[in-house]
């Protein structure tokens, strides 16, 4: 997400249910900052569209975050020219949040088939990368108790 204009800090704003307080608080920002990039009587500053991205991919991380999409591959999708090529399948399986879509990613893990596993949004966009979503389950099976 790319904050252009006032327009987008507003749909940020609206989609998240802050007033503007609420989302000045988030910013670290006075009340009255917020309402001038909405009025367009100052620009959005950069540091602000970085914030908003920041808090953004917090709450879309969010273990109740959902419904989200767990899509993976039975193989490599790049593969070397020197070897025989195989046709990879994509698959994807629909989870209510994070949780329910971290927890399967973790079983499939010992799957030698589960290559390239991302957790997309609604509206696909990538809410966990593979090496994140890896990193996460790795942490995860190692310290049982840390895990969601």
């Amino acid at each position: 997400m790319t904050l252009v204009d006032s327009w987008d800090l507003k749909k940020w704003r609206k989609k998240f249910g802050y007033n503007q307080f609420e989302a000045a608080e988030k910013l670290g920002v006075n009340r009255g900052a917020v309402q001038n990039w909405e009025r367009e009587i100052r620009p959005v500053p950069k540091a602000v569209e970085l914030a908003c991205e920041e808090l953004n991919q917090l709450a879309t991380r969010h273990p109740s975050f959902g419904p989200v999409l767990l899509v993976y591959t039975d193989g490599p999708l790049l593969q070397p020219s020197q070897e025989p090529y195989q046709v990879s399948v994509l698959r994807f399986e629909s989870c209510p949040t994070n949780e329910a879509a971290i927890e399967q990613a973790c079983r499939l893990t010992r799957d030698p088939l589960f290559v390239d596993p991302v957790i997309l949004g609604e509206d696909g966009s990538v809410i966990w990368d593979s090496p994140a979503l890896l990193k996460e389950c790795e942490r995860c099976l190692t310290d049982k108790s840390r895990c969601r």
